[in-house]
């Protein structure tokens, strides 16, 4: 994928929302890298390889039964492989019917082959924190 290639960055970041709201952990793992690099604030530490980002696709659809992501914008780097997607995340915490709703950034970088290299999600995980514990009250 070449990042110069406006239609071929949205495909691809189609795709990925696609299986991320389809709650698909191995279709999100099958657009990475084997050895990929995964930062998510939940997580608490950087974490390598497709495992832990399918087993939290897992996580995320059992603790949000119902959990999408809107794509918000695409935003590609004229320096590098790399693109920003921006999305809102809406989802009822199970068991409840408290909704969490925050907005994030997923920063992709990409090898030649096309596949996400490094994956750095940002968001502020203390609001989903506090939106969480909102619903077991």
């Amino acid at each position: 994928m070449a990042i110069s290639d406006p239609t071929a960055v949205e495909e691809f970041c189609g795709r990925w929302a696609t299986a991320w709201n389809q709650h698909d952990g191995d279709a999100v793992a099958a657009l990475c890298a084997e050895d990929l690099v995964y930062d998510e604030p939940a997580l608490g530490e950087t974490v390598h390889g497709r495992e832990p980002i399918k087993n939290f696709v897992t996580e995320m659809a059992r603790t949000f039964p119902d959990n999408t992501f809107a794509l918000e914008g695409l935003f590609a780097d004229v320096r590098r492989r790399a693109v920003l997607v921006a999305w809102k995340f809406t989802g009822t915490v199970a068991g409840s019917d408290t909704v969490v709703e925050f907005h994030g950034d997923d920063r992709l970088d990409f090898g030649e082959d096309g596949l996400i290299t490094t994956y750095r999600c940002l968001y502020d995980n203390d609001l989903v924190k506090r939106q969480i514990r909102a619903a077991k009250r």
